[in-house]
Parts: C-alpha cells; structure tokens; sequence
C-alpha cells in the first residue's frame, strides 16, 4: 500500500505550488487596488444620497476590514447604520450590523458581542427582499457560537449558510461553511462525519482550482486526525502544507491567525510522536514580540503541553496560565477548558492537589456544557487520580467509572473516524495510479511553460520587490505614528486609573471616622447609666467589629461575604443596644455565592445604621431591618428595608444633628458609588430611596434600593471563570 503522504501529494502538491507562488505575487498589487477603490468611493460619496451613501459606505467599512484598519472600519460601519436606522433601509442596516460583528470577531474577539449583533443582523435581513449578504452574516454567526462551545447551534446555523449558498450556487462560500462544519464535528466527537465533510471540501477546492482552499482543508483533514489521536496521519497532511513553503513564504503568508494555528498543531503533532527535538525547533520559528495577544496566546498553550509531556511541569505553568488569562478577556471557550484541563494536570503532577481538584472540575462543567467527550474523558481522569491520591475510595471509583465510560465511547467515535481515514486514503491511491501518466505529460509542458515565462516572471519579480518596499516604508510610517498614539493613550489612562484609586482612597478615609464616632457614643450611654456588663458585651463586639473594619478599611475590594459579616456585628450591637428592640433578616438570591463577589467595604452601614436610628427607634412595637441581594446584568442590587415610622415622621422626631450626620454619611457612600459605578452626575446610578405606606396613606417604613457595579472574586476555589457557576462535584 503506498504510504498515506505519497498518495496525497500527488494530488495537491502539483496544484498548490504555482498557486503559492502566484499569491505572494499578487498579495501586495492586490492590497494596493484596494487604495484607488477606497479613494474613489470616498470622492464620490459626498455626491450620494440615502440607500446608495449608505451601501457605498458598508462597502468602504469591508475595505478597511480587509486593509485592516479597524478604525476606519468601525466608523463607516456605525454611521452607516445610524443613516439607514434614520430612513429604515433595513438591507443597509442588516448589512452594517454585520460588518460590525464581523469587527468584534476580529480585531476585539469579542464572540458574545458579535453573536448577538449577527442575529440582529438576521432578523432585519428577514425583513427586505435583499438578502445579499444573508449567508456571510450566518457564516460569522456560526463562528462565534463554536468559538463559545455553542456546538450545537452552530452547527444548526452552518446548516443554514450551507443551503444558501448552494441555492445561490455559491462554491466559494460553500467551502468556506464546510471548513468550518468539520471542526463542529471535530469538537463534538463525530470524527467520521468530520472527516466526510472535510473531503467533501477538498473535492469542491480540486475541482475548482482554489489553491488556498486545498491548504486550508488539508490543514482540516490533519486536525481530524489530531482528534482521533492518529499523529502519524496527521503529520502527512501537515507536511504537505508545510514542507513546500519557502522561508519568504512563511514570512508572508504564514503569520495569518488561521496559520498561526496551524504552526502551533505542526509543533504539537511532533510533541505527541515524542519527535520533541523538531517540535522544539518549530517553536522556535514563531517569534512571540511581533505578535497579538490572541496570537501569543497560542504559542504559550503549546508549549505550556510541549513541557507537560517532557514532564517539565515547572515550566509549563507559567505559559497555561497567562494563556488562560487570555482566552478568559476573549472569551474563546474551546482554548479556556483545553487550557483548565492542561493546569488540572500540571498541578496534579506537581502534588498540589487543591488547584488540580478545581481545575478540573471546571473543565468537568465546560465539558458537560458543550458535550464534549475528549475533555469529559480527561477532566474524570484528573479526578479519580486526585481522589484515590487522597484515599476517598468512592468518590474516586464514582469518578473512574464515569471515565471508563465516558473513554469507551470517545473510542468508538475515534475507532469510526480511523475506518474514515483510512478508506480514504486507499480511495486516492486508486486516483492517483489513474492519473500518474497525465501528471508525467503535465510535467514536461510545465518546464516548457516555464522557459518561456522567465523573463517575464523576471520583470514581476522587479515591480514586486519595488512594490514590497514602498509597502515597508508606508507601514513602518503607519506603525510609528500609531505607536505614538497608544503610548499617549496609555499615559493618559494610567494617570486617570490613579486619580480614581486617591480619589476613593480618601472617600474611605472620611466613612471611617464618621462610623467609628457613632460607635463610641453607644458604648458612652452604656457606661453612662452604669451598665457595665451591657457596655463590657458591647465593647467585645465592638473590638470585633473594629478589628474587621480596621483591616478591610485598607483593601479597596472584599469580599460581599466580609461586609455581611461586619453588618451581622452591627446589628447584633445595635439589638443589644435596643435590648432587642428589632430583628434584623440578612440573605442572597438563591445561586449567589458571597465569596465570589468583591465591593468596596463599609459600603452598606450607613444605610442599615439610619434604617435603625431614624426608622426603627421611634418605634413603639418591635421592628424588623431586611437586608437582600441578587445580581442581574453584572451588577449586585442590595435591599434594605425597615418597617419604621418613615422619613417624614423620623425628620419630625430626629435633631438637627442627626440630619447632619445621616446627610454626611449619605453623601460619602453616595461619591463612593459614583466613582465605582462611573457616573458622577447621575444619582440614579448610585442608590434611590423609597417611602413605603399602606392603603390608608400610612408610612410602613423605608426602602433603599443599591446598585453596585462589582468585581469576580478568582481566589475563591468555587469559581474562576467569569461567568461560569462550576457545580461543586466531591
């Protein structure tokens, strides 16, 4: 049998050398055509009017995307919309929130924004006969649903880009929706379906001669293989790409994001056949100062697992850490439960038992969420072995059976895709034998081809090398200036980011004082009417309470748990204050974990001490003070209700100096809100209060309603991921 990489180079590697050669030809004449376009279309659209301004200017927005130049982008595709928005011309506003998410894609990577500005994109496109335009924004959509783990729907919604474009006889397209198809069937487990779909696009790209095409689903075909754990496969199809690009190739061609990842799976198929010498060496290619972050982030995985499998663990860590951190800000989901489960087992073999338990489980619920087995199977792994480390027999043999099961059924998926993969390969060695006297006569035309274009090739080379250089010195022009630019920005931030840190540090400086004084005036009246056990009670709780104060005072963020806990000492003082006078309820939403939010201390005592002082202490009957949270929208919303006599009844009774301080306390917490929540000149933002009064017109107390805009809390063990409620399995 002839071996798997000889029968698929006979195939592709006779098409795509000319088309690589071609490209790198093109690519600068091609990004040059797009100057005079973008030039024409800005003069002409000050002549333009309503629907055409508005498709002249979606089109400059595409322009700029593909440059790129995210700037300009943005801006023609805002005003764009707001122009159609202003005469409902719905295709041009379907058309410009598309353009939009395809910007959040990709200059932010912010899947989440550009998944919903894509289906609002849908709806408005189902709303016009126009539908140009239709199967790009399902394509994009489909995109942001993987990159969250949302294989389902994406599927569903690559399904649909599919059938239009093949209604539209779109070939272009088709292959594109295909790629993308086989890595959903990739990262659900269906590898045979994956591998179906994946030659269905090689067929479609050979047919059609797209040289780029073939590489790209060459490079889809080998992550297959990659899921089926076959790394021998999967190198063949690798190298094929690979190993017929020049070094000025690689440096032209191969710093794309799609590529970037191919490079690192390259290095990462020899780390799994132990070839660790020439994964090192491709490692060594990609140069980590000349990049992004949602580049870099790449490179630090793979060789974070490069280091796991020499049993470097020592050095893996650092790299999947901070490759974490970065997938968390883009919210990519596949690479945050690939990247958990990769420290999950670099903790266990490093013996720290804690951090391999929660990484694990986090991968656990990611896996359980998007189905995916591969990641269930190692997350059950990590588990039983951290269990039976620990002697807890059944909760270890409940996590390996669960293992075996789940390592069972990947195996039969992987076992269906291997007869896939194979099958194929014996199906082109069939084609390759009918054709190798037609590539032979091929051949010789093509050296005869070859004479007689070489001078003419010759001129090309001239004007692309002229080309190429006026190309460096405007982008080293452009780099320059907006280096500049950001370095001013980021001075600026910085100063503003520390004026708002002095700002608040003295707004906490004033509420310390002001509480503390209220406190020793309790503990004053005690002592005045000889109380002297009461006053001695008092003062122990007092120390407690202070000691808490004293030392979150100095924390700009702490736990909600730390700050219910110093309101439960100041109430259970003031009830001893009152003799019991009042009862006080101090509760959360069901779901909501108070260690795993951080506000600003002392934040809530001025509101609970004036429900007490000004609410309940004119009151004859015994009162009661209900403090409640709940989060909605990433914000915390604190209630705190007293059924006392109410504020027109307590401003009646209360002196002058009661006001006073009430009114000073008050207007600390209320700037102390402003400069958290960000909106100084909008009191709205920061609490409101309500009086409530019964059917009759009477008042049955108070009601202060807070918004705090907090911060995730990463060192609970509960929780790390933002936006992720992990499930506690023990």
């Amino acid at each position: 049998m002839m071996h798997p990489n000889h029968s698929l180079d006979l195939v592709s590697l006779k098409a795509m050398k000319p088309g690589i050669f071609i490209f790198s030809f093109l690519l600068p004449v091609w990004l040059f055509s797009q100057t005079p376009r973008i030039d024409n279309l800005r003069k002409i659209l000050t002549h333009l009017k309503d629907s055409a301004r508005i498709d002249s200017m979606n089109k400059l927005s595409l322009l700029f995307i593909e440059q790129p130049m995210k700037d300009s982008a943005e801006y023609y595709a805002i005003s764009a919309y707001n122009q159609a928005a202003t005469i409902l011309y719905f295709h041009g506003m379907a058309e410009s929130l598309s353009l939009q998410g395809t910007i959040k894609t990709r200059f932010y990577g912010n899947f989440v924004e550009a998944e919903k500005l894509d289906k609002e994109s849908i709806g408005l496109y189902q709303k016009t006969w126009n539908q140009s335009g239709l199967a790009d924004t399902y394509g994009h959509l489909s995109f942001a649903c993987f990159s969250q783990s949302k294989y389902d729907e994406a599927l569903k919604i690559s399904m649909e880009c599919y059938s239009i474009n093949k209604n539209n006889q779109d070939e272009a397209g088709m292959l594109d929706i295909l790629q993308l198809i086989t890595q959903i069937h990739l990262k659900r487990g269906e590898f045979d379906r994956g591998f179906d779909v994946a030659q269905n696009a090689l067929e479609i790209s050979t047919r059609r001669g797209d040289q780029t095409g073939i590489k790209n689903c060459l490079l889809g075909l080998g992550t297959v293989c990659m899921g089926i754990e076959d790394y021998s496969l999967a190198l063949n199809y690798y190298r094929i790409v690979f190993q017929n690009f020049s070094r000025e190739d690689s440096i032209s061609l191969i710093e794309s994001e799609d590529l970037i990842w191919a490079k690192m799976e390259y290095a990462e198929i020899y780390s799994h056949l132990n070839m660790f010498d020439s994964a090192l060496s491709r490692f060594n290619l990609f140069d980590t100062s000349k990049v992004d972050e949602k580049d870099l982030r790449i490179f630090l995985v793979s060789k974070g697992e490069y280091f796991m499998l020499l049993g470097q663990y020592e050095k893996a860590l650092p790299g999947l850490l901070r490759g974490l951190a970065i997938h968390l800000k883009l919210n990519d989901g596949n690479e945050i439960v690939r990247t958990v489960l990769d420290l999950a087992n670099t903790y266990y073999a490093l013996g720290n038992e804690k951090e391999a338990l929660r990484y694990a489980r986090q991968g656990l619920n990611l896996g359980l969420k998007a189905h995916a087995l591969q990641r269930m199977r190692d997350a059950y792994k990590v588990l039983y072995e951290v269990y039976d480390r620990r002697g807890k027999t059944d909760s270890a043999y409940n996590y390996y059976r669960s293992y075996i099961q789940t390592k069972e059924s990947l195996t039969d998926d992987q076992t269906k895709g291997k007869f896939a993969a194979n099958g194929y390969v014996q199906k082109i060695e069939l084609l390759n034998n009918e054709k190798l006297i037609s590539q032979q006569k091929l051949k010789i035309q093509d050296q005869q081809l070859k004479n007689e274009t070489l001078i003419r090739n010759i001129l090309i080379a001239f004007v692309f090398v002229v080309l190429l250089l006026g190309i460096l010195f405007i982008r080293n022009t452009f780099l320059k200036r907006r280096n500049e630019k950001l370095k001013n920005e980021n001075l600026y931030n910085e100063l503003r980011h520390k004026t708002s840190d002095m700002e608040m540090q003295a707004l906490r400086a004033q509420m310390n004082p002001h509480f503390i004084f209220n406190c020793l005036n309790s503990i004053n009246r005690f002592i005045m009417k000889n109380e002297s056990q009461t006053a001695s009670d008092y003062l122990t709780q007092f120390s407690r309470l202070i000691r808490l104060v004293l030392n979150n005072s100095k924390k700009a963020w702490i736990p909600l748990e730390d700050e219910m806990d110093m309101l439960r000492l100041y109430l259970d003082m003031e009830r001893l204050r009152f003799k019991g006078a009042f009862n006080y309820d101090l509760s959360c939403e069901e779901g909501l974990d108070p260690s795993g939010l951080l506000i600003p201390p002392l934040l809530l005592q001025p509101f609970v001490e004036n429900a007490i002082w000004h609410g309940l202490m004119h009151k004859k009957e015994n009162g009661l003070v209900s403090i409640s949270f709940t989060v909605e929208n990433d914000i915390l919303h604190c209630t705190i209700f007293d059924n006392g006599i109410g504020r027109a009844a307590a401003a009646s009774a209360g002196s002058k100096s009661s006001q006073t301080h009430k009114s000073m306390g008050i207007q600390i917490t209320r700037e102390r809100l402003a400069l958290i929540n960000g909106d100084l000149n909008d009191e709205k933002v920061a609490f409101n209060i309500e009086d409530m009064i019964d059917e009759t017109g009477q008042a049955t107390g108070t009601k202060v309603n807070l918004s705090i805009r907090y911060q995730q809390n990463y060192e609970t063990s509960g929780e790390s991921i933002p936006s992720l409620k992990l499930k506690d399995y023990d």
